[in-house]
């Protein structure tokens, strides 16, 4: 005869209920915002590095580092997630979306540009917008003489300027 099948262990019901649970499903859906989905991306772009996203930029609401990623991953690779974004995202207005493109981190190599004005004397606006006009690759689309010459202003603040020691 056939050797008799493995039965559960005494002790355990003979038929487990399976539990029906929906794929893993995100908790805090409504958390995010198509605005800080929109500065994720661009920031993401910006910087390559989900940690200097999450101590550098400010959005609707505190998310942790994790959630950071988490979200990322979900743009990435979740196509439900990733449609429902993009759609949100196309109907900002684009105000806001001017608004969200002022606050995206500046990347290293803005920063390597800027770092390469002179602290003194005090450069003009139109020191920035030379600046702008012969660097279009590598600063951000929507950066403005008057951004580039705060964040100068932050740079020489902290000496971190190239002539500053």
């Amino acid at each position: 005869p056939p050797p008799a099948a493995p039965g559960p262990p005494p002790g355990l019901p003979k038929r487990l209920k399976k539990s029906k649970q929906s794929p893993a499903v995100p908790r805090d859906l409504g958390r995010w915002k198509p605005a800080d989905d929109l500065l994720l991306i661009n920031a993401v772009l910006q910087t390559n590095d989900l940690t200097s996203v999450h101590l550098g930029v400010k959005f609707s609401c505190r998310f942790t580092l994790r959630e950071i990623q988490e979200r990322w991953y979900a743009l990435l690779y979740d196509p439900v997630i990733c449609k429902l974004a993009c759609q949100a995202m196309r109907s900002l207005h684009p105000e806001a979306v001017a608004a969200v493109q002022s606050k995206v981190l500046f990347s290293k190599a803005e920063e390597q540009l800027l770092t390469r004005v002179p602290s003194t004397p005090q450069p003009s606006l139109e020191t920035f917008q030379d600046l702008l006009l012969r660097h279009p690759e590598v600063f951000y689309p929507s950066r403005t003489p008057k951004a580039l010459q705060l964040h100068w202003q932050l740079l020489r603040q902290y000496h971190l300027l190239q002539d500053q020691t």
